[in-house]
């Protein structure tokens, strides 16, 4: 159908909702400009190594944090790509790279929710909490995060659309989706665990398959792009620094998350070997206040000790590992330190939004619906504390609706189309909340599963009304079966 034709059908206020997206992302650009963070830097000089050439060559002896091994290669590829490209307009290419792909994720979004027999109304209900969730600050910016974020959720999308429409469908579309998962993976090395989480959904996708062999070659098309993609890189670092690893971020990562586990128990770095001895003194540094411990970390076992970025990341890592064996208390409450009421705002969020575009941009929130601002005589920021009232409520209704009604609903109506994607998205939410939380978390982290938890969420509370509307409508599972 030409394209004329399928904008015809779709329904004018969806054409006039997207384009009001578009329109203020754009303004939001033309008023800002690319934004920055600390981890642009990193993108920035892992990209001008690639156009050079240098990063092909890994400095471990001088250098024991190298930005060419602690980042994967895939979001600096962008940067020099749009280098190659736009020239001094590199970070305006990017970002309108970016509002490309996260527009594909929010349509993307719309189709779901529709598919979850939402209303138009609702649905642009949905678009709207998603449009203007944390993605929207990280679009902006010359982050890894923005399209990691658009890419997972195109990815879950389309696996929530199969699994709900129950037809078969080309095996490439599975292809698709490992092909959005690697891409990534690519920004964010991390993906290789958190799409652990992805298994249910998938499971849930390929059902709506009609032989067992299709079925098992969907699961294996989704996955197969990452695991290739996994044991190519591993291969390239090998020939690079001699080691089988993607990345040594962890020796970074991993570390801080050790020393504030070490919070809960001290003993994490009772012994004598080197991360001991750092560790006793940046434990100090972090519970005086001191940010920034992490990386002190690494120059600390490089300068004392002479350890390279591939030695500290193995070391860590084990160190991790068995202080999960030896000390598993103090790192479930470490978890927990990071679990917080963050999380229940992360759904409906348009006023923390503002604030964090104008914290990124100008480095200052202004204050914007915040109840303070109130208190100090800035009466015009009424009306913004009201709304942010009304949609931290509305957030903490969606989010507990999603959290709590979906295994319910399971429990209750079996197995079906829509308790099958809903568990999914459960799933990998929880994957890749734990995963964060049990290293370190931060909302920009969690853009790959909002946008699925809305859409849950948003199902959940419309079928709960129903089921008190007409309580018959939803039987439980085997109620239906038994009467059939």
């Amino acid at each position: 159908m030409p394209l004329s034709l399928r904008l015809k059908a779709v329904p004018k206020p969806v054409l006039v909702a997207f384009a009001i997206v578009i329109a203020v992302k754009l303004g939001v650009l033309l008023a800002f400009g690319p934004a920055a963070q600390l981890d642009t830097t990193d993108y920035v000089g892992y990209a001008d190594a690639i156009l050079s050439g240098g990063f092909h060559h890994v400095d471990l002896a001088t250098d024991p944090m190298p930005i060419t091994l602690r980042r994967p290669i895939g979001y600096p590829a962008v940067i020099a790509a749009a280098k190659i490209v736009a020239g001094s307009y590199w970070r305006w290419a990017v970002v309108l790279f970016q509002y490309a792909v996260s527009l594909w994720a929010t349509v993307m979004v719309y189709r779901l929710a529709r598919a979850f027999h939402l209303g138009v109304w609702l649905s642009l209900g949905v678009v709207a909490a998603q449009a203007t969730a944390m993605q929207f600050v990280v679009d902006q910016a010359v982050l890894s995060d923005s399209l990691t974020g658009s890419t997972m959720t195109i990815a879950t999308c389309i696996l929530g659309l199969i699994a709900l429409h129950r037809e078969p469908v080309l095996l490439l579309e599975y292809l698709c989706v490992g092909a959005m998962v690697t891409v990534a993976f690519l920004m964010r090395d991390v993906i290789a665990y958190v799409a652990v989480g992805l298994l249910p959904l998938v499971v849930a996708a390929a059902l709506a398959e009609r032989s067992p062999l299709r079925q098992l070659a969907a699961g294996i098309l989704v996955f197969l792009p990452l695991i290739a993609t996994n044991v190519a890189y591993i291969e390239w670092n090998r020939t690079r620094v001699g080691a089988p690893v993607v990345t040594s971020t962890s020796q970074a990562v991993l570390f801080g998350a050790l020393i504030e586990a070490a919070h809960y128990d001290h003993s994490i770095f009772s012994g004598s070997t080197p991360i001991d001895e750092v560790g006793r003194l940046l434990l100090k540094d972090m519970e005086a206040g001191r940010h920034g411990y992490e990386v002190d970390a690494t120059i600390d076992l490089h300068r004392d000790y002479g350890w390279d970025a591939i030695r500290m990341s193995h070391e860590v890592t084990q160190a991790y590992l068995r202080a999960w064996r030896d000390h598993p208390r103090a790192q479930i409450f470490h978890i927990f330190h990071h679990i917080s009421e963050t999380q229940l705002h992360q759904a409906v969020r348009p006023i923390e939004t503002v604030r964090d575009v104008l914290l990124w941009n100008t480095g200052s929130s202004h204050d914007f619906g915040a109840e303070r601002a109130v208190k100090n005589g800035n009466w015009w920021m009424i009306p913004a504390v009201i709304a942010n009232w009304l949609v931290m409520t509305a957030s903490v209704f969606v989010f507990g609706a999603f959290l709590a009604v979906t295994p319910i609903r399971l429990l209750r109506e079996g197995w079906t189309a829509e308790t099958s994607v809903s568990v999914g998205f459960w799933c990998f939410y929880l994957a890749a909340g734990l995963l964060y939380a049990a290293v370190h978390l931060e909302p920009r982290y969690l853009t790959p599963v909002v946008a699925g938890s809305i859409v849950v969420g948003v199902v959940n509370i419309v079928r709960t009304i129903e089921f008190f509307r007409h309580p018959s409508a939803m039987k439980p599972a085997r109620e239906k079966i038994a009467r059939v």
